[in-house]
């Protein structure tokens, strides 16, 4: 049996991707411990999966917390720390932390003199070798092996129960921040989807597909897509409305958060859906993804391993349409 502290202090996509590691740790020997320093957001996803024992929060402006964390590590006497979200406070925090054996997965911050001195090894988090090569450099580093097999949601409680309504066969529409300009990073390509454009987009889907579809939309408030609500749905129930233009084929979920939207995509057909973490999430229960993309590198650095994915250029919802027509 061994003990692993591994830092994942970065956003819920990012500990999806990371299960592969907990996977061959836990493959290797099911009684290997996990724990995992986090940040304040992710740990409350991260708190429904059984196979991690501990989560130790790391918030730099709570310099109590720190402390107190700090003290619980050094005491639990770790075999491997292992750094995977490659962030400053990690690699500085690690330097006071006990561990036989000190990890790093590194991008642009590479301290030389500090990672000589505390680190036993390091890898590169560059877009030349996919992540999940970059991973397996670190499971190959371990001496343990990469399942054939990964189950992402092995260990995990799924939220269920809310969504009794969905349909039997359905394609999810995953409409958040990032088709409207605005609400995500200022160099991001949006599609600027609107009350015009929708319509064009929802017939696109429904003769590729022929399935009934449920969009969703997450829980920011998007003034365009308020527009689009109003205009092309009625409220059947609390956060649930159906079209008023597409009858029983087009329905709406609203507020739907991180988990909600889990299973729903559990439950659908296919997806389609800016890559990202819902992205992961299919990827996960094996299902169907077309993944809108901006740098074609950069998207397959991140879904090069995933069998199920399509990636489809990020523009217009007219080129966008264009390209779902001829998948």
């Amino acid at each position: 049996m061994r003990k692993y502290l591994i830092f994942r202090t970065d956003r819920i996509g990012d500990y999806i991707f990371s299960r592969v590691l907990t996977e061959s740790i836990k493959n290797d020997n099911s009684k290997n411990i996990i724990d995992f320093v986090c940040s304040s957001y992710n740990s409350k996803y991260i708190k429904y999966y059984k196979d991690i024992r501990n989560i130790y929060i790391l918030d730099k402006y709570d310099l109590t917390l720190m402390i107190k964390n700090l003290i619980k590590i050094n005491k639990s006497n770790y075999d491997y720390l292992i750094i995977l979200d490659g962030k400053r406070r990690s690699v500085f925090y690690s330097v006071l932390l006990k561990a036989k054996f000190k990890i790093a997965i590194l991008k642009d911050f590479r301290p030389y003199i500090l990672l000589k001195t505390f680190f036993d090894n390091y890898f590169i988090n560059s877009e030349v070798n996919p992540q999940f090569d970059n991973f397996c450099s670190v499971i190959n580093f371990l001496n343990i092996k990469v399942p054939d097999n990964i189950q992402y949601f092995n260990n995990y409680k799924i939220k269920k129960g809310k969504f009794n309504f969905l349909p039997n066969k359905f394609t999810l529409l995953h409409l958040d921040e990032k088709w409207f300009e605005g609400y995500y990073y200022k160099d991001f390509k949006y599609m600027n989807l609107n009350v015009k454009n929708f319509k064009l987009l929802i017939e696109t889907i429904r003769k590729k597909f022929n399935n009934k579809i449920i969009i969703t939309s997450g829980n920011i408030k998007i003034s365009q897509f308020d527009l689009i609500k109003n205009y092309y749905f009625k409220k059947i129930k609390k956060n649930y409305y159906k079209s008023s233009v597409y009858k029983n084929n087009l329905f709406f979920i609203d507020k739907t958060d991180f988990r909600d939207l889990e299973y729903i995509v559990k439950k659908s057909n296919e997806i389609i859906c800016c890559e990202g973490a819902i992205s992961h999430v299919s990827n996960g229960f094996k299902k169907k993804t077309y993944a809108l993309i901006g740098n074609i590198n950069t998207a397959k650095f991140w879904t090069s391993h995933m069998k199920n994915i399509n990636l489809l250029k990020r523009n217009s919802v007219n080129n966008i349409c264009k390209q779902i027509k001829n998948i």
